[in-house]
């Protein structure tokens, strides 16, 4: 099943050096919480700053942008 992802803040722990996401899913009302390492980090920072929309496939367990036309450039902001 696919939910947009609402909402995101990203976070690092200055003491136990750990990095990790907060998400929120359309239609919920909780954050869910990912502990990741430095690799992942970045490439779901990159991916929710930078695509859209976000969502998350609950029985595949992973994120997916929404389809984008082939040869479009990236937005220039």
């Amino acid at each position: 099943m696919w939910t947009q992802v609402e909402s995101y803040s990203l976070g690092y722990n200055v003491g136990s050096k750990e990095f990790y996401i907060y998400y929120q899913l359309k239609g919920q009302t909780v954050s869910n919480q990912l502990f990741v390492d430095a690799h992942t980090f970045m490439a779901l920072a990159d991916m929710f700053r930078n695509e859209g929309p976000v969502n998350f496939n609950s029985q595949g367990n992973y994120f997916a942008t929404g389809a984008e036309p082939v040869g479009e450039g990236e937005r220039r902001r």
